[in-house]
């Protein structure tokens, strides 16, 4: 393990390291480097002093039905430095129950949450094609403890509920949201480049760009956070506590049953914390207050994305840069910073291969970004047409291990059993392959051609019947309709599920592309 001038050999050695480095490049305080940075750290000063001070705050206690709610939610995840498990909980009396309604309340009301409840166990997974010498090719995972995880369960609900009722999230924010999906953000960005390179006035350019903040949870600025709670006037025993949430946290690195030292996370929020997502969420709210009219975007937590078009490349280019630079100032004011390496420019047209004398590019971050062709944005692969040919190669691609493991499964049993196969059929490709059908359904034939195509072959592998078995056999043996027809039935729910939500420009879209794909057929 190598990082700066230090060579580690030993578990314990390797261990250390990797704590010098999150603790001194990932999780240490960022700097105040403008006059709106020190203002604001004297403003959280302030807010501080003034919840160290407040008594008697008015607020509805945590009801023994509401911890006994909450239990029967946890998953039986790895325990944190407390070795507190979630079974342990699960198996819960009367008298827990109580006892830790007491424990839940007291804390809240002083704000002051055990130091053992924000101290983690940080386990280290190595990035895909990563050098595994390099300590930033690891992504840390925190192991907490689970008591303090059932609360921070507890006050997000709270929190949302709160967030919810005073509309105060943003509208195009589906991530980490109850009735919202990463198909929400990928329906509206199809929605508006396929209305958009198919005018009925003149047709229009479109163009998108899809940031990269660099390590985005974890460069959430403590102070900001707080200062947002304060100013977005969220409950007084909700901000007391997540001011103890964020302060003196701890960590330590497990490396083969091996402890580094102990290190302090100056920002960032916990991942493995219920909280943290929406914290994040809170942090980014006001983002998108500084872009033009002109301009669309969608966020998914940390991924965020831009469109807007024009008649004109010039126009269309001033318009993307004008957003960019809004988005940057923004970030420069909240200290998170853009990736411009990572961050990725599409130009969509229907004369793809055609050489503009002005062609899209901006700058991000001063760096110069030029087009792609495709680009991945919330699992699917968006080429510059909108043909999703891209896309579906890759599926291909995924999905031939998991036919082979298939394969291998159905020809090691003596009499397999087809239910079961088919059910691996379903979770296995099926979900994979269909994932995204909202806009695939806006797809040429020739698409759910190929898509009919592996959904023929894994039937005829599951079920192990050869491969000139007719398509109709093989789908009503299998009780299982047509891939497109599977989408449709899936769509028609989606449709009627976000107009029972209210989500009435999701619902309209979704409508649209229903209505298309019966006209196809």
């Amino acid at each position: 393990m190598k990082y700066k001038d230090i060579v580690a050999t030993s578990e314990q050695e390797k261990a250390n390291v990797f704590a010098e480095f999150f603790h001194s490049e990932i999780y240490a305080a960022p700097n105040n480097t403008l006059p709106f940075h020190d203002q604001v750290s004297k403003q959280v000063n302030i807010i501080k002093h003034r919840m160290r001070t407040v008594s008697d705050i008015k607020w509805k206690k945590i009801t023994p039905e509401e911890v006994k709610w909450h239990i029967k939610q946890l998953r039986n995840s790895a325990t944190g430095p407390d070795n507190i498990h979630n079974r342990c909980l699960k198996n819960y009396t009367s008298q827990l129950i109580d006892h830790l309604t007491l424990l839940f309340n007291s804390i809240v009301d002083v704000g002051y949450i055990p130091s053992m409840w924000k101290k983690a166990n940080i386990i280290l997974l190595l990035k895909p094609n990563k050098d595994k010498h390099q300590p930033s090719s690891y992504r840390p995972i925190s192991l907490l403890s689970c008591l303090g995880k059932l609360l921070e369960r507890i006050i997000k609900q709270r929190l949302l509920l709160e967030l919810n009722r005073r509309n105060i999230l943003p509208q195009h924010q589906a991530g980490f949201r109850p009735k919202k999906s990463t198909m929400y953000n990928i329906v509206r960005i199809e929605r508006y480049i396929k209305s958009q390179l198919h005018h009925p006035i003149k047709r229009r350019h479109a163009a998108a760009i899809f940031f990269d903040i660099k390590a985005a949870f974890d460069s959430v600025w403590h102070e900001g956070l707080i200062y947002k709670f304060n100013d977005l006037r969220l409950p007084t025993y909700i901000i007391k506590y997540i001011i103890s949430f964020l302060e003196n946290r701890t960590a330590t690195v497990e490396l083969d049953n091996t402890l580094s030292r102990l290190f302090t996370l100056s920002s960032g929020t916990p991942h493995g914390s219920p909280l943290s997502p929406l914290l994040y969420i809170i942090y980014t709210s006001d983002s998108m207050n500084g872009i033009p009219p002109h301009t669309e975007h969608g966020l998914f937590a940390d991924d965020t994305a831009l469109w807007t078009s024009s008649h004109q490349l010039t126009n269309l280019n001033d318009r993307l840069q004008q957003s960019i630079n809004e988005f940057e100032k923004w970030c420069k004011a909240w200290k998170l910073k853009l990736q411009p390496i990572k961050t990725e420019l599409v130009h969509f047209s229907i004369h793809p291969r055609k050489k503009y004398k002005n062609p899209v590019q901006v700058k991000v971050e001063n760096i110069t970004i030029q087009p792609a062709t495709s680009t991945r944005y919330l699992g699917m692969i968006m080429d510059n047409r909108l043909s999703w040919r891209t896309h579906l190669k890759q599926v291909e691609t995924r999905i031939a291990a998991r036919l082979s493991l298939l394969r291998f499964l159905n020809r090691a049993a003596i009499e397999p059993n087809h239910n079961i196969m088919i059910n691996l059929y379903k979770s296995l490709i099926r979900t994979v392959i269909i994932y995204g059908y909202p806009v695939l359904l806006s797809a040429d034939n020739k698409i759910w051609n190929r898509i009919q195509i592996i959904q023929n072959k894994a039937l005829r592998l599951v079920l192990g019947l050869p491969h000139y078995t007719s398509v109709d056999y093989i789908h009503r043996i299998a009780n299982i309709p047509r891939i497109k027809d599977y989408a449709v039935n899936l769509l028609e729910r989606a449709t009627s599920t976000a107009a029972s939500n209210n989500e009435m420009i999701y619902h309209r879209s979704l409508q649209d592309i229903l209505q298309a794909s019966r006209t196809q057929q």
